[in-house]
């Protein structure tokens, strides 16, 4: 057995070797087969590069006001599609059909904040300088190539895509193989929706990928996945000089202070933790108790998962439907295995009725083996083992310098959850202690479309939402006039 210690998978490395000019998409929750699609050319490839810089000649030069129209027919489009996009998200990748829903309609948001506050975000500036007349613009970049993952399939497209189209950029668009029906629906909506081609969608190996990142127009890339798969994008960007914004993967704390209450702890950590049935990158995954506590914590999280029904995505009184895909289910009975034989205590199993699908329980292990051993198996995978699942990893703390040691020793800094009094939290300045580049106080941690999205660490670089968000994909320009 080959073990990574510092942010690689400690379970064998499995390697593959053929190369296939095909995939095929499966419904999770019944294991049918969804679709076969074949990899397109790298001549097919181009051919879509070259209609997105044809278009992007076009919409550059259209007035703000223009693209905002444009965006406006769009969302409408994709709020009268919710019902048929809702049902192709639940179907590819598992999610409860109330909360695919729910997804949409946050994508609506992200519509309407650039709507109404976009424009002012990257209006021309005028500032005082040495020429008679100095300005400053934020002009578009051009094509973008997005890469994006399966868990929340239109969300994180939209979250970047909405404000890089109002900024002027268009995007070459590449979804993760589990979800491509959803991607391929996002382009038709596109095209249901008059004006220039802004969205083309291309479903590529990797084999192809100096084809898109050497080709000159395309001018950017934003990624989000793993921190492996971001370190090979980052070095081709590097390569052809590409601006680029990762969102890769987290392994976020959850501190619950000597302050705390630990039954709302508890139940805030199992509904962080359990955020899209686990398989969230901003899901806190590893907790922290203060010593002497840790048993009624795991008590009380006990109580709250008795709460949570996994079953059929599509019956209501569901909250937890199936995993992705096979392989996440096979990931998740390694993983579970070897926590148990490093636990002190976990919760017990909720009953999963259904015969068919990649259905799941939610579980908690109390680590203790091994833990104050740096070097030892069980911290290594604590510390580095982004676990994309419903399990959560909890641990206790003897001091403030214990925990701080503990938090901040993990290759990741996505966001971190902290649970107690407030005013000290913000007397203290413990936002300080923190090396990640979102945290909540007191809630769960959620993307917002006002409010600035990423990390820090192996966690990535770059935002996605807000004012920075629509500047990522921005050249700001200096005029100086005389």
């Amino acid at each position: 057995m080959l073990h990574y210690k510092h942010g690689f998978d400690i379970f064998p490395v499995k390697v593959y070797t053929l190369i296939m000019n095909h995939f095929e998409t499966w419904n999770p929750t019944t294991e049918e087969k969804i679709n076969t699609y074949t990899y397109m050319s790298e001549r097919e490839i181009v051919r879509k590069i070259e209609k997105l810089n044809s278009a992007f000649d076009v919409w550059k030069i259209m007035s703000i006001d223009q693209r905002l129209r444009w965006l406006e027919s769009y969302k409408n489009n994709l709020k009268n599609s919710i019902p048929e996009l809702a049902a192709i998200i639940t179907e590819t990748m598992g999610k409860p059909l109330v909360e695919a829903k729910l997804e949409i309609e946050k994508c609506i948001t992200q519509f309407d904040y650039y709507i109404n506050k976009g424009p002012e975000l990257i209006k021309e500036h005028v500032i005082a300088a040495h020429y008679t007349d100095t300005r400053v613009n934020f002009v578009p970049m051009g094509i973008v190539f997005s890469i994006m993952p399966w868990n929340y399939p239109a969300w994180q497209f939209f979250r970047f895509a909405v404000g890089a189209w109002l900024a002027g950029n268009v995007i070459l668009f590449k979804h993760s193989e589990i979800t491509t029906e959803v991607g391929l629906y996002l382009e038709k909506l596109v095209e249901k929706t008059q004006g220039p081609t802004l969205l083309q969608t291309i479903i590529m190996n990797s084999q192809n990928s100096e084809v898109v990142f050497s080709h000159p127009s395309v001018r950017a890339v934003t990624f989000t996945g793993s921190s492996k798969v971001g370190r090979a994008i980052g070095e081709l960007c590097g390569k052809y000089l590409k601006k680029s914004v990762l969102e890769l993967g987290g392994n976020d704390s959850f501190v619950v202070d000597i302050s705390a209450g630990i039954g709302k702890a508890a139940k805030l950590a199992v509904s962080g933790r359990l955020l899209n049935n686990g398989q969230s990158c901003i899901a806190s995954k590893r907790f922290f108790v203060p010593r002497g506590k840790e048993t009624d914590f795991m008590n009380s999280v006990q109580m709250e998962l008795k709460s949570y029904v996994v079953g059929s995505p599509l019956d209501k009184k569901s909250n937890l439907g199936p995993l992705a895909h096979k392989r996440f289910l096979d990931d998740y009975k390694q993983h579970v295995q070897f926590l148990k034989s490093i636990s002190s205590q976990q919760t017990e199993a909720i009953s999963i009725v259904t015969e068919k699908g990649y259905f799941v329980s939610p579980h908690f292990f109390l680590l203790g083996k091994g833990m104050k051993d740096k070097e030892s198996e069980s911290y290594c995978f604590f510390q580095t083992q982004e676990v994309f699942s419903p399990v959560g990893m909890v641990t206790a703390y003897d001091n403030d310098e214990h925990l701080w040691s503990l938090v901040n020793d993990s290759p990741y800094g996505l966001g971190a959850v902290w649970v107690g009094d407030a005013e000290k939290f913000k007397k203290e300045k413990l936002h300080l202690k923190f090396n990640v580049g979102m945290i909540a106080v007191n809630d769960i941690l959620k993307s917002d479309a006002r409010v600035p999205f990423g990390g820090a660490k192996d966690s990535g670089y770059g935002r996605e939402s807000g004012e920075f968000g629509i500047r990522e994909f921005c050249t700001t320009q200096s005029l100086g006039i005389k």
